[in-house]
């Protein structure tokens, strides 16, 4: 992870590493941002309706605080740059919307594929489906990709801020973007994708996803995934390569 801090005037940073260093330095520092934390803000927007309180905190939220952490008051716009690998769960489906972008990030080991080789091409060619089912207090969030033998099923509770800000992002565009990484080899698959159709299936289950969280939301996710929904399917289709950084701009 690296900060690039410029300051007010807007000047073009010379380079330098470091903490301090002169105007416009560049900090590299480490972090694991997928380490969860309490958070306490309102919910955001979905068009004109506001989701329920946001109480887990975001990938934003833990990395705007370590980089304010990081440079005294007054600095000035600092801009965090991220790669999304940085998210990455093994076997697990992250959802994001880091820097305004919705994201769906992939880690695949091979218990889940073997590897990527003619995946990316079948998505390319096909792209993806992605089905957003509402329950009570809860989305049941399955990813489908051609070439795969298996359905990946997650659970989003919306006191997540991570899953407010995919949601946000996903409404406001339409779009969602793919990004796929495999355990056995340094390929990334990192696709744009039109997502027509998400808004409505979104505002459809409103009321019913907005509900408070179950008690036990592992007991819940495999009681409902039994099958898939026609009526929550959300296809993706492949509009362009996805930019690899992410860069979010705090002010310190």
């Amino acid at each position: 992870m690296a900060f690039w801090r410029r300051d007010r005037r807007g000047k073009t940073p010379r380079g330098g590493t470091g903490r301090s260093g002169g105007t416009g330095s560049i900090s590299v520092n480490v972090i694991d941002p997928r380490k969860p934390g309490p958070a306490d803000r309102p919910g955001l927007l979905l068009g004109d309706r506001q989701l329920p309180r946001i109480t887990v905190s975001s990938f934003t939220d833990r990395l705007a605080a370590h980089a304010r952490s990081l440079h005294p008051p007054g600095t000035g716009p600092v801009a965090v740059v991220m790669q999304h690998r940085t998210f990455a769960e093994e076997d697990g489906v992250v959802f994001m919307g880091f820097a305004g972008r919705p994201g769906i990030v992939v880690r695949m080991t091979p218990r889940l594929r073997a590897d990527l080789y003619g995946l990316g091409e079948a998505v390319a060619a096909d792209g993806a489906v992605l089905y957003l089912d509402a329950h009570e207090g809860f989305l049941r969030a399955t990813l489908v990709m051609p070439a795969m033998a298996v359905e990946l099923d997650t659970g989003l509770l919306l006191r997540e801020g991570n899953v407010q800000e995919f949601l946000a992002a996903a409404y406001a565009t339409e779009t969602v973007e793919l990004h796929v990484q495999h355990t056995t080899h340094d390929r990334l698959l990192n696709y744009t994708c039109a997502a027509p159709g998400l808004r409505a299936v979104l505002d459809e289950g409103f009321d019913l996803y907005t509900q408070p969280p179950p008690a036990d939301l592992r007991a819940a996710l495999p009681a409902v995934n039994d099958s898939l929904n026609p009526a929550v399917r959300v296809p993706l289709r492949v509009t362009g390569n996805a930019d690899l950084a992410l860069t979010y701009e705090v002010d310190v």
